[in-house]
């Protein structure tokens, strides 16, 4: 495989991910300075991110989803009807299964 067979798959994931960064920081009302401060990440990072300019860590991923509420996975839905349907409050899902597991961990303690 030639370089630019290579590049094609990386590109195309880069701008699924951009497009739905964008996307995500506009639904959650956020301009890219306060997404930065949310996320400790810098507005000209996260600028060159959603212009597919710089690829991201794991590490970006999850502060990024933790500032935006969703799930890391949501970055790379590539169906925008898909991406409105996965929206569903991530957090508060995750944190009430894990509020249960804990108070049944401590009952049959």
């Amino acid at each position: 495989m030639d370089r630019e067979q290579e590049e094609k798959p990386k590109q195309h994931v880069r701008l699924i991910f951009s497009r739905n960064l964008k996307r995500l920081r506009e639904k959650a009302k956020f301009s890219q300075i306060e997404l930065a401060m949310e996320s400790g990440i810098t507005h000209n990072f996260i600028n060159d991110i959603e212009h597919a300019k710089r690829g991201v860590s794991l590490d970006t991923i999850e502060k990024l989803s933790q500032a935006l509420k969703v799930s890391p996975h949501t970055f790379f839905i590539e169906d925008s009807e898909t991406l409105e349907k996965d929206l569903s409050p991530y957090p508060e899902h995750i944190d009430s299964l894990i509020r249960a597991v804990e108070d049944f961990r401590s009952h049959y303690e």
